[in-house]
């Protein structure tokens, strides 16, 4: 029992320091607040009928009608029961308050790494709190880009699990991957889940070659074959939301378009200009080493900085509002910085680390860093390698955003600097062990830890002593964004007299964002020189013990990564609110009061006061023709882009919007009632036959909805033998509202033809007329009408996709053997002997 605790006591150690550790970082949370994150504003909002159909019926809607006219649910809110990895996923999240808990299993899936590498317990901490505390992590949970977090933190413990199985335990990395995979796509961040698949396939091909070179090729077939089978139970077990957002993907707007007025591409995914808009600077890559080097978050320039007194008041106005940040990107809440202590550690990695573990985290680096440069030409190749992925590799042009690929690179710098800082605590004569590289002879120690050093520590300083040599402290395109701004103000004022005010102002910009630039120069080569140190007393000198050297470098290292992360993520009272002022998102005002007093079953209502596309609170309150979603459907985006945005009211009325809110007099909001809205359903009795989408985008600029229809010619065969004709006593009318569920009862003397307000998806409603069921069509760019026959019926549209019934079988089955080997596993390795175990 003593030698099983002493055993157990250094990882006790560590569960105690992540817990300890982010519980004071993050103690308003442990008082019961709750962070306030913009994305988890909008997400409330845009979420709130899913919920309340949630907790009045106890079973998912799949469908939400409360933004964007409406769209699948699935894309924005939808619980799984069988995928049995939410009961694991909720130990881990909900263990400890929010974002202690996210934290906590950063460290926790990167110290499981470490200990997979064989890597000192200690150092393993370090290392773990290294990843866990990148400032990337720290930026997105004040953003609330919760599942982006959760998928990031659970990348090492993918990674832990295939090393695992590449060093021999075959069967315990594969379950161990299968289960670490199963929490990284519950997490649901698609996009870092497909640049760890980036990762591990650097990591395979590095052990292929490894393989062949050793003439290994059938074990590392069969770990490969063992792996294939945990990758795919571990993807398996979220069958049902991967084959439903497949399915969705080709109506999102990150598929296909059928327009042509415009240059979108025909090919599907995101255009590359839209793609590549927050690329990550070449220059700007050096934040990882120094946070300001690019003068750190968008904020004006007059928060961190006082005014100059050479400048008068019109002047000091100005320069308040530039910003801090001038690097590349159009703007950004924060750098992504790794840490200069780690850096300087990672470099002596680079020396240090042999075989194919060394070619994965180097080549995975700089693949990183190189494809977060997006649209900005590489270095020596003198064009963007993002391009050749864009165009070439499988679904990449889906994603945007591209300088999140950084997060790889976040990963691989932490695991190359905790090896070394390893080897050099393993190694009692470090300095003079021989490191044999190809290209640089009689290496040692020594001279690996002055060499990276004198480059680490020699750059930062050089970046202190010469700054207008490495930056130039003007964003692109800054001066005439300005010009255009000032032009605005003062539109008699000649653009020579703007820009001799802005040469004025152009000084003092540059005078206080170098002041950022060389304060965090300063700051690296501090944290480098001491870590160089700390060893140096300890390799060299051996005037300090392991268990100093590695308190003290853990300390320096918190102190490094919370000084930094501290200035986008702390304890001020606009970051942290009170629970329930969090869960409670919008109070509502005189104009949703005033509407919400029509209680009729189902009406839209725009909100003109400002971008349907961000407007989360008018779906809080209402069915909203705006909303808040990356991936809306893409016929209704360019219905947006192209109709409602300019205001068409035959396309209002068609979308039953029976209200918009406007600015009033006051600046206020107002609701204005739109007494053409037609309806939930109506018959029409004439129709045109488009040839493309083209012209049926077309053809809504000028048509009367109330009596005409527009249909693509694809649809023409459902209309053959049709010949309605206007019967003032025909009548179509909603009976009952479920988001998944709407009923009407119609009446007429003959066949009609009737549209129905609603967005049409194929892939998931179905129509019944008196309970059979009935086909229907698209209407109108996208609406669905359905031929209802002559007489009193009854129409049910009831949207139950065929896949999900399916999907949530095979991801029981998968979560239930995934589950089922883990335990097995753990069963056996308790129930073995002492003498037997690995």
């Amino acid at each position: 029992m003593q030698n099983k605790l002493k055993i157990w006591q250094p990882h006790l150690i560590a569960l105690g320091l992540f817990i300890l550790i982010p519980v004071i970082y993050f103690w308003p949370a442990v008082q019961g607040k709750a962070l306030a994150q913009s994305d988890i504003v909008n997400f409330l909002g845009v979420t709130r009928e899913i919920f309340d159909f949630r907790a009045k019926f106890h079973s998912e809607p799949l469908w939400t009608n409360s933004m964007f006219g409406g769209m699948p649910a699935y894309q924005v809110s939808t619980n799984y029961p069988g995928n049995l990895m939410i009961w694991v996923y909720s130990i881990f999240t909900n263990i400890l308050p929010f974002p202690i808990s996210t934290v906590f299993i950063s460290c926790l899936c990167f110290y499981i790494l470490m200990n997979v590498l064989e890597i000192d317990t200690f150092v393993g901490i370090i290392g773990s709190f290294a990843y866990a505390f990148s400032s990337f992590f720290f930026i997105i949970l004040t953003a609330g880009h919760n599942s982006e977090a959760n998928a990031s933190a659970f990348m090492p413990l993918v990674l832990a699990g295939v090393i695992m199985a590449f060093k021999g335990k075959r069967l315990a990395g594969s379950a161990l991957t299968a289960l670490a995979m199963g929490m990284e796509m519950f997490a649901g961040h698609i996009q870092i889940t497909y640049y760890l698949f980036m990762a591990l396939g650097v990591y395979f091909l590095a052990q292929l070659v490894t393989a062949i070179m050793q003439k290994q090729l059938g074990g590392y077939a069969k770990t490969v074959a063992m792996l294939a089978v945990a990758f795919g139970l571990g993807i398996a077990t979220n069958t049902t939301s991967l084959w439903l957002t497949n399915e969705y993907a080709k109506y999102s707007s990150r598929g296909k378009s059928d327009l042509t007025l415009h240059q979108e591409s025909k090919s599907g995914g995101l255009t590359k200009d839209y793609a590549t808009m927050w690329s990550y600077g070449v220059g700007e890559t050096m934040t990882l080493l120094i946070p300001n080097y690019k003068g750190g978050a968008s904020e004006p320039i007059g928060n961190v900085a006082g005014n100059p007194r050479d400048l008068d008041e019109q002047q000091a106005q100005i320069y308040e509002n530039y910003m801090q940040y001038f690097g590349d990107q159009p703007f950004t809440s924060g750098p992504v910085y790794v840490g200069a202590i780690i850096c300087f550690f990672a470099l002596m990695g680079m020396f240090i680390v042999k075989g194919s573990l060394k070619w994965f985290l180097v080549i995975s680096t700089i693949l990183s860093i190189a494809l977060s440069w997006g649209k900005n030409a590489a270095p020596i190749f003198g064009t963007s390698i993002y391009d050749l992925f864009f165009d070439h590799f499988p679904l990449f042009n889906n994603f945007r955003a591209v300088s999140m690929i950084l997060v790889i690179a976040e990963m691989t710098i932490p695991i190359l600097a905790a090896i070394a800082i390893d080897r050099l605590i393993k190694d009692k004569d470090f300095m003079k062990t021989p490191i044999p590289l190809k290209i640089l002879k009689n290496m040692n120690g020594r001279k690996v830890f002055f060499t990276s050093l004198a480059i680490v520590g020699g750059f930062a300083a050089l970046c202190y002593i010469l700054p207008t040599t490495f930056n130039s402290f003007q964003s692109p395109g800054e001066n005439a964004e300005w010009v255009q701004r000032l032009k605005q103000g003062a539109p008699n004022a000649s653009e020579a007299q703007i820009q001799q005010a802005l040469d004025g102002i152009t000084p003092a910009v540059e005078s206080a964002r170098k002041k950022l630039f060389t304060g965090d120069a300063g700051r690296t080569f501090i944290f480098v020189v001491l870590a160089a140190g700390l060893v140096w007393l300890y390799s060299s000198m051996k005037r300090i013990t392991h268990g100093w050297f590695v308190g003290v470098l853990l300390f320096f290292v918190l102190w490094d990564m919370s000084q930094v992360n501290w200035r986008y993520l702390n304890h001020s009272k606009e970051l942290w609110k009170k629970k329930q002022d969090v869960k409670v998102p919008y109070e509502p005002d005189a104009a949703d009061q005033a509407i919400q007093q029509d209680t009729s079953l189902d009406y839209r209502v725009f909100n003109t006061t400002m971008r349907p596309d961000q407007d989360s609170r008018t779906s809080y309150f209402h069915k909203s023709l705006g909303g808040y979603s990356g991936v809306k459907m893409k016929r209704y985006d360019e219905l947006l882009s192209y109709q409602i945005d300019n205001g068409n009211p035959a396309v209002l009325n068609m979308l039953n919007t029976k209200y918009l809110i406007v600015e009033g007099k006051n600046g206020d909001r107002m609701p204005q009632r739109n007494y053409g809205a037609l309806g939930n359903a109506w018959f029409v009795n004439n129709w045109k036959i488009v040839p493309n989408a083209d012209s049926e985008m077309t053809a809504l600029t000028h048509f009367d909805p109330r009596h005409e229809a527009v249909v693509d010619t694809k649809f023409s065969g459902y209309l053959q033998g049709l010949n309605p004709s206007h019967d003032s006593a025909s009548a179509i009318r909603m009976k009952s509202y479920l988001a998944n569920d709407l009923v009407y009862n119609s009446q007429s003397s003959q066949e009609e033809l009737a549209v129905f307000s609603e967005i049409y998806y194929k892939d998931g409603w179905d129509a019944f007329i008196d309970g059979k069921p009935s086909d229907y069509i698209r209407v109108n760019y996208v609406l669905r009408a359905m031929r209802i026959p002559a007489g009193n019926h009854t129409i049910e549209w009831k949207f139950e996709p065929k896949h999900y019934a399916v999907g949530e079988k095979i991801s029981l089955a998968s979560s239930l053997v995934v589950l089922g080997s883990c335990l097995g596993l753990l069963f056996m390795q308790f129930r073995k002997k002492p003498e037997e175990k690995e």
